[in-house]
């Protein structure tokens, strides 16, 4: 049976898999590189196989004689790796709406792109700030993420989306399009909300 420090160093492990993810993903979409979409989606396998093995790891140690603050460690883990878990599904949904754009040549406007890509790295900061968090176990990290509350994420996309419509009903871009840029819109904006979770549990581990 491992204990917890070995499982936080894999669950370390696990949140790089996560952050990688994402900025591949980005890559293969600024490229229209439907090679790199494909080793993402190997990597959300890996993600889901480290979320079942961590899982049970965790299970296996709360059946032992823990104190209080352990129990609640294992908890908050657990939250953790399933938020990780939820990432990577996101990620994957992305990805899906990513290579159908490509496959039918589907474009975005130049604002639509820019509207994006602030959206990404707004997201990306945050699960860097998580990663670098959970590896080098400094809550600093974990709080500055939650500087920004979800309403301002929320607000965010709201407002792109109020944008694109205007640009549907310009004729700027195809409703096709206009699918995709939302759908991508919607998916980063809920890694967000599950990168602040994980932000939240870390910062309430003892």
């Amino acid at each position: 049976m491992q204990d917890l420090t070995i499982i936080r160093e894999k669950i370390n492990e696990m949140a790089a898999v996560a952050l990688s993810m994402l900025q591949n993903t980005f890559d293969g979409f600024m490229k229209h590189d439907l090679d790199i979409l494909s080793c993402v989606l190997k990597d959300e396998e890996m993600l889901n196989g480290m979320e079942r093995a961590l899982t049970l790891s965790l299970v296996d140690v709360s059946k032992t004689k823990i104190n209080d603050v352990d129990k609640k460690n294992i908890m908050l883990l657990t939250s953790i790796v399933a938020d990780l878990e939820e990432i990577g599904d996101y990620i994957k949904d992305m990805i899906e709406r990513i290579e159908i754009k490509i496959e039918e040549k589907l474009l975005f406007s130049d604002d639509a792109l820019n509207e994006y890509k602030h959206l990404y790295n707004v997201v990306e900061t945050e699960l860097e700030d998580a990663e670098k968090a959970l590896r080098m176990n400094d809550k600093n990290f974990a709080r500055r993420i939650l500087c920004n509350t979800e309403d301002h994420m929320d607000n965010l996309v709201q407002q792109y989306r109020d944008s694109h419509a205007k640009r549907l009903i310009g004729g700027i871009c195809l409703p096709r399009a206009c699918h995709m840029f939302l759908d991508l819109l919607d998916f980063t904006a809920q890694i967000s909300r599950h990168t602040k979770a994980v932000a939240r549990n870390i910062s309430d581990l003892q």
